[in-house]
């Protein structure tokens, strides 16, 4: 049985949240907490200390938001499985809560099978982004390189040498295979999926993923989402 708290300051979010995750025989709410003070104070208590395993954290929320809840929660329980619920997410806050070493991000609007998977996944101690999150974060990150590729007048020659550098690290090249590979990580397949997906084995597509990983300098497949969504990479 895997038990979760959920933090959010929307009543209708964690009564949604609550009601979706109910339908599984393998999920219990424990606790529901309107902001990140009193989610810290329930997940401290002796009634409930030790006994959740996951908690989905909103980012904004009063008294403590939902980046510093994650601070604590995983300095006092490093095994803690934090899912960050995301409906807008600046880069930064990505960014700032991989660095915190959350497991990775769901969105509200997740479906129940959605919103399941990711939280057994995560209590696994896999890095995971459903689908959804995986859009939001998108978005986000394509209006952030829209909106940061107007050049100014007085930048327009350094800009311009800016836009004809490639994203990748430097001396860095990704084969169109990895490119494949990566669109499809970056769609929230898995590499049972992918595999079939490009009819190659499974063992072929972790290889890819790796080097994947390896060459964009990030230490997990989220890392590799995030800088490709970033820096404009599919």
């Amino acid at each position: 049985m895997i038990t979760i708290g959920i933090a959010d300051d929307d009543a209708l979010v964690r009564q949604t949240l609550s009601d979706l995750l109910s339908k599984n025989d393998d999920i219990v709410v424990t606790w529901t907490a309107k902001d990140g003070q009193e989610a810290l104070d329930l997940f401290r208590s002796s009634e409930v200390d030790g006994k959740v395993q996951a908690i989905l954290v909103d980012v904004q929320m009063p008294k403590m938001d939902g980046l510093a809840l994650a601070k604590a929660l995983l300095e006092e329980n490093p095994e803690i499985a934090i899912l960050i619920l995301t409906t807008f997410t600046a880069d930064s806050i990505v960014d700032d809560a991989m660095a915190l070493g959350v497991r990775g991000f769901v969105a509200k609007e997740d479906g129940a099978s959605s919103l399941a998977g990711a939280i057994r996944q995560a209590v696994a101690g896999n890095l995971v982004l459903s689908p959804t999150s995986s859009a939001i974060i998108s978005d986000q990150a394509r209006l952030w390189a829209n909106s940061s590729a107007q050049p100014s007048e007085s930048t327009s020659k350094q800009t311009q040498t800016q836009q004809s550098t490639s994203p990748l690290p430097h001396g860095i090249t990704l084969s169109e295979r990895e490119r494949e590979v990566l669109k499809l990580v970056v769609d929230a397949k898995t590499n049972k999926q992918i595999a079939t997906r490009l009819r190659l084995s499974e063992a072929t597509i972790k290889t890819h993923v790796s080097a994947i990983i390896a060459k964009l300098g990030v230490q997990d497949r989220v890392g590799a989402v995030v800088y490709a969504l970033q820096h404009n990479l599919i």
